[in-house]
């Protein structure tokens, strides 16, 4: 479920040492599957993402607005604020067992390799690196076992959906901190704004396109990792305790990048305060 390097992409303050690793405290047992499962490292990227976002939006929105935009999201997306989000949600629904169960593989040194993958992907994907492994599969393809390795992993970590959750969750925060900048009466609300973001980015349509490129994405990130790696990887999330897992993460993720939303609206009027009159 890490396609969200795409985008771009743990901090260490989490990591417990090995032995807390079968610790029953929930707290400390989140925190570690946030760092093993390299979500820690996921949400670093989402500030890029934003950064992206916002540079699309240069010429079409007045300098002072991208300017307040920016901050804005800088401080309401902060990685070390939704990682503590998700952190918390996990404690508080994600029994302590099941973590557990997912630390036992991730923690293996299969689990380690591919979690290194993601991890390292993380820091060097962008448009053009992404553009140049294109470039290269076209003259040295995957095999068939290595293509339907990364379609089933694809599927399994419902990474499609992750992306898209992302994407509308990055897209839902500008608005939210545009219509901040509207007088009372004109603002729309976030329900409103949810609407007019689905009927102007379709969630089918934005989860068609991705179909077509997170194929790529994956295998990218997983262009190092052996096939007996991914395939363990995949029998690891085809599992019962593997669909828990992304089940939870994702839920987790969703919620915390809603919330980021939110804070949004006060932020950019804070910054648009402090323009000089």
């Amino acid at each position: 479920m890490k396609v969200i390097v795409f985008a771009a992409a743990l901090a260490a303050v989490f990591l417990a040492p090995p032995s807390q690793a079968q610790s029953g405290d929930p707290l400390k047992l989140a925190q570690r599957l946030v760092v093993r499962s390299g979500l820690a490292e996921q949400l670093n990227s989402v500030p890029k993402q934003l950064e992206m976002e916002l540079k699309l939006a240069r010429g079409t929105v007045p300098d002072d607005l991208l300017a307040a935009l920016g901050e804005a999201s800088g401080e309401s997306f902060r990685p070390d604020a939704l990682r503590e989000d998700v952190v918390r949600t996990l404690a508080e629904r994600m029994p302590a067992e099941e973590m557990k169960r997912a630390l036992g593989w991730l923690e293996k040194p299969q689990g380690r390799r591919v979690t290194q993958a993601e991890e390292q992907a993380s820091r060097t994907l962008s448009p053009e690196t992404l553009q140049a492994y294109s470039g290269a599969l076209k003259s040295a393809p995957l095999s068939n076992r290595r293509a339907k390795y990364i379609a089933d992993l694809v599927a399994a970590t419902k990474g499609v959906e992750h992306a898209a959750n992302l994407m509308e969750g990055v897209a839902l925060g500008i608005a939210v901190g545009m219509d901040r900048t509207q007088s009372v009466q004109n603002r729309q609300g976030l329900k409103a704004l949810q609407a007019r973001l689905r009927s102007s980015i379709p969630p089918e349509k934005l989860r068609e396109e991705l179909r077509g490129t997170v194929p790529e994405v994956y295998a990218y990130i997983y262009r190092g990792v052996s096939d007996a790696d991914l395939g363990a990887y995949l029998a690891f999330n085809r599992s019962a305790a593997g669909k828990r897992y992304n089940d939870a993460v994702m839920a987790a993720f969703t919620e915390a990048m809603l919330r980021a939303s939110l804070r949004m609206g006060p932020a950019v009027e804070k910054a648009l305060q402090k323009k000089p009159a």
